[in-house]
Parts: structure tokens; sequence; C-alpha cells
């Protein structure tokens, strides 16, 4: 099996398509659900996705090769979302109808739980760097230092964007709770 290093140094040495090819497939599915965390909408998400990927191509020569290799492509992520929400003017980007976009995601993931798709609800409310944060952070198993070296953030920023979007998680959800707990008490 190559390693990741290996790869690279192909890709850069060789002009080795199908070691990049190889590299893609490995960390694809880490960067799209980062992105579509970010963006709320697969099409976007794919297209940022798609466009990380080559930027990675193009730049693969400034890789050090000191850190790890898919939080650069991470940072990549991030800033090509970043430039994405400014080409719109906007810097968060929130879908409307999130019902819909959660019959979507139920439907292409059966297994996602109500738990799981009430959280991707409630994070839709947190701002992008509280999303970018947390989710490098707790679904990707970055430490706050890494995720600062990513995002290119303070790393007390860092902190506070994680600490202040699980407050406002917490509030989401448990505003959540209690309105089905009512609802289901006016049933019986």
């Amino acid at each position: 099996m190559n390693t990741e290093r290996s790869l690279i140094l192909r890709t850069l040495t060789h002009h080795d398509n199908d070691a990049f090819s190889s590299l893609v497939k490995k960390h694809q599915s880490k960067i799209r659900a980062f992105l579509f965390r970010l963006c709320k909408q697969y099409d976007v998400a794919d297209d940022l996705a798609q466009e990380t990927f080559i930027t990675a191509f193009r730049k693969l020569d400034t890789y050090k090769g000191t850190g790890d290799f898919c939080g650069w492509l991470f940072r990549i992520a991030y800033n090509n979302f970043l430039l994405h929400c400014r080409s719109v003017n906007r810097r968060t980007e929130v879908t409307a109808d999130f019902i819909k976009q959660s019959e979507v995601l139920a439907e292409r993931y059966e297994s996602i739980s109500s738990e799981q798709i009430d959280l991707e609800q409630a994070m839709s409310q947190l701002n992008s760097d509280e999303i970018a944060s947390i989710s490098l952070c707790h679904s990707f198993g970055y430490s706050h230092q890494e995720v600062s070296n990513i995002l290119k953030m303070p790393l007390g920023t860092v902190k506070s964007n994680i600490n202040r979007g699980k407050t406002k998680l917490r509030k989401i959800l448990n505003s959540e709770a209690q309105q089905i707990s009512l609802e289901s008490a006016r049933d019986r």
C-alpha cells in the first residue's frame, strides 16, 4: 500500500496522476462533508471540493510536509469556501428550507439518525467560523492548535468559536426538546 508521503512524492516528481487520484480518494469524503456543513448545499460542496483538489494539485509543491496533509486540504477547502462566500457577497449561506435538505440527507444516508439531522439543523444556525471550528475539532478529531493552523485563526479565537458554538447548540437543541415535550403533553 502506498503511503501518503510516497503518493505526494510520486505526484511531484513523476507527475503521476494516479498517485494524486489515490490522495483524492483517501480524503474526498472528509473534505466534502466539511464543505457541506459550511455551505449547506450538496452541489456547492461538491464544486468546492473539486476546486479544493484542483488547487491542491496545482500547489502541491508548496506543501512542506511538516503538518498533516488532510489539514492542509481542509485549509484549502476553507479558503475556497470563504472565496465562494465573498463572490456571492455573503459570509454564510443557510438554506431556507432545511427540511427539504434533511429529506435529501435522509435519502442519501439512510443510517443517519433523527438526532444527527437535528444536530445538522442546529449547526446551520451557527456562523461559518463556529461551524468550521467545531467540525474540524469534534467531527474530524483535530486539536485546537491544529484547527488554529488550518483556519489561520488565533488559538484563542478558535477556542472562543468552539465554546460559543457549543453554547448556541445546547440552547437550540434544548429549546427544540422542550418544544417537542410540550407538544407531546398537549396531545395526551
